[in-house]
């Protein structure tokens, strides 16, 4: 069985790394792969269209009105005629073996095909594509949707373009439009209350672009407002499940580490505190959560600024 995999490019004016990344699409191992192009309303003379078009139909392309990264992720969804859907950012780069490596531990591992979303590690390269070196969370092996559920929360985020996806999971679910800076992330976080899996490989086979024209830069100072307006919806939302409560504790925990304690506050003043948090725990909680989050916020600052 060779299932058919969609690469899904976005890109924005992005005609300084398109190529480079279509390239590595295209040198996939695996040989039953499509890449789909979704040109978001680029406003650059036509070099993206130009660069794109180039490759004729060893790619298939698409033109919309800009929207932002979550819409032409959107559109590639329904574009795609694959059974695994992949993301590919335009300034990224896949190593050849990406999705031939997935597919491979995905049947070593007998993990169901409609059920489980398979991450790779990742590497990161500056803007000539040297490697960076940057710190990160050793994870690996199988978990579960909770257990999922509860490391996005509390531990980490995954990278987007790390992730194979089977289509079945996008049949009643799109990326966030309301959201461009955590849109991926809520993506995740839903996915795994729908109940599917993911199965984490060390092996870094995707390469992330550190460079001063990236997007999400320029609208980081979107991330606490779209973060708050999601973990209040979340906190809702959860509450009618069976195991609503243990989710909440999660969510709740998650509030510390973001340091949204306005979030937080609202939640807890018609509710009785202690059904979710120790006497002790949710002191402790308190000042742990500032000290983490402003350590965060000044790795994100220094790292930006030797990047930018």
């Amino acid at each position: 069985m060779t299932p058919l995999v969609s690469i899904i490019i976005p890109v924005y004016n992005g005609s300084d790394y398109l190529r480079t990344c279509i390239d590595s699409a295209l040198a996939q191992t695996y040989p039953a792969i499509e890449v789909i192009v979704v040109n978001d309303g680029s406003t650059d003379d036509e070099k993206t269209a130009t660069i794109a078009t180039s490759y004729g139909d060893q790619i298939r392309y698409v033109e919309k009105e800009n929207g932002g990264v979550s819409s032409a992720l959107n559109r590639g969804i329904e574009e795609m005629r694959g059974e695994f859907f992949s993301w590919l950012s335009h300034d990224d780069v896949y190593a050849p073996t990406k999705i031939e490596r997935q597919l491979d531990v995905m049947r070593q591992q007998k993990l169901p095909m409609n059920q489980t979303i398979l991450v790779t590690g990742t590497s990161f390269i500056d803007e000539n594509g040297d490697p960076i070196r940057r710190v990160q969370r050793k994870v690996a092996g199988f978990y579960s949707s909770q257990d999922m559920f509860r490391h996005l929360l509390l531990s980490s985020t995954l990278n987007g373009c790390a992730l194979l996806i089977p289509r079945k999971a996008f049949d009643h679910r799109r990326f966030s439009l309301e959201d461009r800076f955590i849109q991926d992330w809520i993506c995740w976080v839903e996915l795994a209350l729908d109940g599917y899996d993911f199965y984490v490989m060390r092996e870094p086979l995707v390469y992330s672009r550190i460079h001063g024209e990236q997007q999400t830069k320029k609208i980081a100072h979107r991330a606490t407002t779209e973060s708050n307006r999601y973990l209040e919806r979340l906190l809702q939302d959860v509450e009618v499940r069976e195991n609503g409560e243990e989710l909440t504790s999660i969510i709740l925990k998650h509030t510390f580490k973001e340091n949204a304690t306005d979030v937080r506050e609202r939640y807890l003043a018609t509710r009785d505190v202690t059904r979710y948090f120790g006497p002790i725990e949710y002191h402790w909680l308190r000042w742990n959560g500032i000290l983490f989050s402003n350590l965060l916020s000044l790795y994100r600052g220094m790292t930006n600024l030797i990047y930018r």
